[in-house]
Formats: C-alpha cells, sequence, structure tokens
C-alpha cells in the first residue's frame, strides 16, 4: 500500500489538506500520514517550556487530525522545519506525495515569508498538492 503524506497544523488549511488526502487515499487504496511538525528557538532562557508546550499543542492537533482521519489515519510529530520534515517523512515512506495547505498568498508574500507550499515545490522530489484553504 503506498502512502500520502499530508501537513497539518489545525488550520483551516490543513483541514482542506487533510480531507483531500483522504479522499485521494481512499480512491487509490492509501495510506495517510498527517504529520505536525516544529521547531523550537533555541535562545531565551524557558526553552524546556516553550518546548513542551509545543508538544502538547502537537497532540491536540493531531488528535483533531485522528478524528478527522479515523482509525486508520497515522499521526506524527517531529521537532523539525515542516518542509523538512514532510520531505523527510515523504522519503522515509515512499510516499506517492505530500499535501499541504494554502490560504492563497500572493508568490512575492509566500516567497518572502517562507511559506511551507513554496519551499515543498521546490525541495520535494516526488509530487506536491496544494490544496487551497476554502474563503
Amino acid at each position: 500500500m503506498a502512502t500520502i503524506v499530508v501537513g497539518y497544523d489545525g488550520t483551516d488549511g490543513a483541514r482542506a489538506a487533510l480531507r483531500e488526502a483522504i479522499a485521494l487515499a481512499e480512491a487509490l487504496g492509501d495510506g495517510v500520514v498527517a504529520v505536525f511538525a516544529y521547531t523550537v528557538g533555541r535562545l531565551g532562557g524557558e526553552v524546556s517550556d516553550y518546548a513542551e508546550a509545543l508538544h502538547e499543542h502537537a497532540q491536540t492537533v493531531l488528535e483533531e487530525a485522528r478524528s478527522i482521519g479515523g482509525e486508520g489515519l497515522e499521526a506524527v510529530e517531529l521537532e523539525e522545519s515542516p518542509a523538512q520534515a514532510l520531505i523527510a517523512v515523504a522519503d522515509e515512506r515512499d510516499a506517492r506525495m505530500i499535501v499541504v495547505g494554502s490560504y492563497g498568498e500572493r508568490p512575492l508574500k509566500s516567497a518572502l515569508v517562507g511559506a511551507t507550499p513554496n519551499k515543498l515545490l521546490h525541495l520535494a522530489e516526488r509530487p506536491v498538492l496544494v490544496v487551497r484553504a476554502p474563503d
């Protein structure tokens, strides 16, 4: 069985991406892996508290993904930049594709802020499906 990897952070764009990934997986007979990734800034004094808060948030968000995707959905939490984490999981599982949500940012703004979809389109060596959040 092939796998579809989807970035999931609990936003409207991520929900749209997860729903699309689930529909594609059902049509293709694939599994779905939802990935929540984050980086912890190492500057500052309360790094461990911040890291724990991010971990707790990740668990809450991934539980939401499981409630949408059902028992067959696998959830992965990684402390890594989102684009790199999605690529790593997709490569590890030889995924059919990576699916991510987007808010329909203009290309210049997306490039300036380093949006995950933009990075994936340039770095991933497998298909990337960008699903626009509903208006």
